[in-house]
């Protein structure tokens, strides 16, 4: 059933896909055959906007998640649960949370703890299915701690300098004797871009070329590799160090491809050491193809022109195909966007008192300056010298950053300077990446997917593993997976031919205790819970944190209005509640339920059963009780065996057992009267038991249970923002220190792109920052900035 899911959904969207423009048979195939590949493999993408990117150890962070489908940017209501990672250098995770995602977003928070060291951490996110395509797809940023109480952990000695370069021939091929744009990238040992001057070398003597980066340290030169000979690179930084490194061997034969604007077209030309033959070439953004064409080589040349307003807002590749159909050279494009979501957030003045009412004004237009509604999020932050303004949105994250490879530094500069389209060029070439490989679009290779989609909730994975080799189950075994409590959390899964076995657990909140088993008759197999974060990472460095000179007291006034906040905050600040989530079981209504208290109070379980629970066959057999029951669906008729029973959730196994508990401690009874279908197993009858405080009413587990505490999704939390709306509130003498002012996840503007917010100041004076990133139904994407004083 979910692999038909899985299908249709991936088929709706493939086929909502724009089509349309000639092409020949060549073409056609190959763009049948990638229209193909991305209806099967339906891809995710998330972006988190957080309240801020620094915090010191002891506050909350808060965040917003926006799921959008991977291809058009709209937002996805297919996975329900999004994983949280704040990794070390190391990879390490140091805090972890999943937070519930409904109508492709979703929100939480997470309080920094005062065991975390000072420095850069790396915020991740990703879905379960998003673990198929590998972390080159998640979602990342750097969010820095501050901790004031905790060694930072790291040496007092200054770290030497190291310095690397990297290059990339533009469209993937250097060839002898075939002129080729050359691309590099000067890094140090955390990936940061290094200003510098360089120059090209042949044969250790002559300068070829200047290697100067343009920004970033990202640069191009142009050369044609000949034969017999090699070429070295020397780069001199602004102190005088200087470094050097050879450049890359070219091939003797092979393509190489150049790409330059020509107006509102990119001019592709092609040179090749094949003399004729035609060539093919597919544009395609995210994988939809937008144009197809066809040439043909004259003299080892050839040439296409590629419509820019053809291609989709964003990255697009340029794939070139020889005529046996094989990926020849490949370069990626991008096109500014012209849909971009225009966020207005203005403050009712320019300025404030402390403990004074703010007013914002939230408004939202299309590129057309219509009003359109857009599903927001909005933080007001103090920004000093501690604090920087961040700068990265979701509009750069979604069209360009999520569709390269590694870190991408300053990714809102190429949207703020347009016209700078070398370094545009520069960062394309030297961070070429997709999302799929050609060898598996070409031969039709079947999607396996090891992560299933979480379309209704959590799903918890596992191995069932044979007690006696402690190798995993080589036969299919029922598994039993229980939240014990007076909601009725309960699902059962059979292992498959590896041993993996998946529960279902829709709505799960908060710490949890699952209680996870087998029939008795496989009492030698027992189930190890999976763990449900990625283990997966990227290869991009964290920079080391460096603490700005001179900020000492800005450090300690911040240090001491988080202990301040929490002290007499702390209540206020540890308010969670519930999401509405489905209270029935699992089988929704039952044919008959029983209020015990609304019957007479029998002290023995046979009583209750015979007294005035219908439709049950209570007996002895062999010494032991039994409970089938009735079949509804043939009346005159009871079932053989006894039902799926249920005590708070859990399966009984020992039906004596169940019968020696006090009644007096139970509080209801839920049966099903006819054959019940669940996990591809099959029950006749359920009967489900609840006692008065869920902790199963003194019946003994099984020894050979699996007891495991489980991280469920996570509460939500009341945002604290205190009102001063009366003399008395404003004069209390309680200290009021928050530094973020306003942060609400649900910013959402109506039809007329409006959205009105109150809130009022703190006791703390200074410039505050407001930030809206949001995100319309079609996928337009944008972020307002603002900012007032408080004095």
């Amino acid at each position: 059933m979910m692999r038909q899911k899985i299908t249709l959904l991936f088929l709706n969207l493939a086929l909502a896909a724009p089509a349309g423009f000639s092409q020949g048979p060549v073409t056609a195939s190959i763009r049948a055959d990638l229209d193909r590949y991305r209806a099967q493999r339906m891809q995710e993408k998330l972006y988190v906007h957080t309240d801020k990117d620094l915090y010191l150890a002891g506050e909350i962070c808060w965040f917003k998640v926006y799921a959008v489908d991977a291809g058009a940017h709209r937002p996805l209501d297919m996975s329900k649960v999004a994983y949280l990672e704040w990794l070390d250098k190391d990879n390490k995770p140091v805090l972890q949370a999943k937070t519930g995602l409904d109508s492709g977003s979703g929100d939480g928070s997470l309080y920094l703890p005062l065991t975390v060291r000072t420095g850069n951490y790396k915020l991740r996110a990703y879905t379960s299915w998003m673990k198929n395509y590998g972390p080159e797809g998640y979602f990342e940023k750097t969010i820095t701690i501050i901790n004031t109480r905790k060694d930072a952990g790291v040496s007092a000695a200054p770290v030497a300098p190291r310095y690397s370069v990297s290059f990339f021939p533009e469209g993937g091929n250097l060839v002898e004797e075939l002129p080729v744009r050359m691309a590099f990238r000067v890094t140090d040992q955390y990936g940061r871009g290094v200003e510098c001057t360089g120059i090209v070398t042949e044969d250790e003597q002559d300068t070829l070329a200047h290697a100067n980066p343009l920004h970033f340290g990202i640069g191009s030169f142009v050369y044609t590799p000949r034969a017999g000979h090699h070429y070295r690179s020397i780069f001199r930084l602004p102190d005088g160090t200087a470094f050097n490194s050879l450049l890359p061997v070219a091939e003797k034969a092979g393509t190489v491809m150049t790409v330059t604007p020509d107006g509102n077209h990119w001019r592709v030309e092609l040179r090749s050491t094949t003399a004729s033959g035609a060539v093919y070439l597919l544009a395609d953004t995210r994988q939809s193809v937008k144009e197809a064409l066809t040439a043909n080589l004259q003299d080892g040349k050839a040439g296409f022109l590629v419509d820019r307003d053809s291609l989709g807002e964003g990255v697009s590749h340029l794939t070139v195909f020889d005529a046996s159909r094989q990926p020849v050279c490949e370069r990626l494009v991008f096109r500014q966007p012209s849909r971009q979501l225009h966020i207005t957030v203005a403050a009712d003045k320019a300025g404030y008192g402390m403990r004074e009412k703010i007013g914002l004004s939230l408004s939202t237009e299309n590129g057309a300056g219509r009003p359109v509604a857009a599903d927001c999020s909005l933080s007001v932050y103090l920004a000093d010298s501690l604090q920087p303004v961040s700068d990265q949105h979701i509009l750069p994250w979604l069209l360009l950053a999520s569709d390269l490879k590694g870190r991408i530094e300053s990714p809102g500069y190429y949207f703020d300077h347009p016209e700078d389209e070398a370094a545009m060029d520069n960062l394309l070439m030297t961070h070429g990446w997709r999302r799929f490989r050609w060898a598996d679009v070409l031969r039709h290779t079947e999607p396996a997917f090891q992560y299933p989609p979480e379309f209704n909730g959590s799903i918890i994975s596992g191995r069932m593993v044979d007690a006696k080799t402690g190798g995993p189950a080589q036969k299919m075994i029922q598994a039993y997976c229980s939240v014990p409590g007076t909601r009725t959390q309960f699902s059962v899964a059979r292992s498959d031919d590896y041993g993996h076995v998946q529960f279902e657990m829709k709505d799960l909140y908060g710490s949890q205790e699952l209680i996870l088993q087998t029939n008795p008759a496989d009492s030698q197999y027992r189930v190890e819970i999976n763990n449900p974060f990625s283990e997966e990472y990227t290869k991009d460095p964290l920079d080391p944190y460096v603490m700005p000179q001179g900020l000492s007291a800005t450090l300690t006034d911040r240090n001491i209005a988080t202990q301040v906040l929490n002290r007499y905050g702390g209540l206020r600040l540890k308010q969670f509640h519930v999401p509405i989530a489905d209270t029935s079981a699992f089988f929704y209504r039952p044919d008959y339920s029983y209020l015990l208290d609304n019957y007479v109070r029998f002290t023995t379980m046979e009583e209750v059963l015979r007294e005035y629970v219908t439709m049950i066959y209570v007996r002895r057999r062999n010494g032991h009780w039994h409970l089938p029951v009735f079949n509804l669906s043939y009346p005159t008729t009871v079932f053989e065996n006894d039902p799926l029973i249920l005590l708070d959730g859990v399966p009984v196994f020992n039906i004596d057992q169940l019968m020696a508990l006090d009644p007096l401690k139970l509080r209801k009874l839920e049966t099903v009267q006819r054959r019940y279908f669940l996990g591809g197993s099959n029950f006749e009858g359920v009967m489900n038991w609840t006692s008065y405080k869920g902790d199963l009413a003194g019946y003994i587990l099984d020894p050979r249970a699996v007891v495991v505490d489980y991280a469920g999704l996570e509460l939500q939390r009341e945002f604290y923002s205190p009102s001063y709306a009366t003399p008395g509130d404003a004069g209390s003498h309680l200290p009021d220190f928050r530094n973020v002012l306003y942060w609400t996840p649900s910013a959402a503007t109506d039809a007329k792109g409006k959205k009105p917010f109150t809130f009022y100041s703190s006791d703390i004076p200074g410039k505050y920052i407001i930030v809206a990133e949001g995100l319309t139904a079609d996928g337009t994407a944008g972020t307002g900035v603002a900012h007032f004083e408080v004095k």
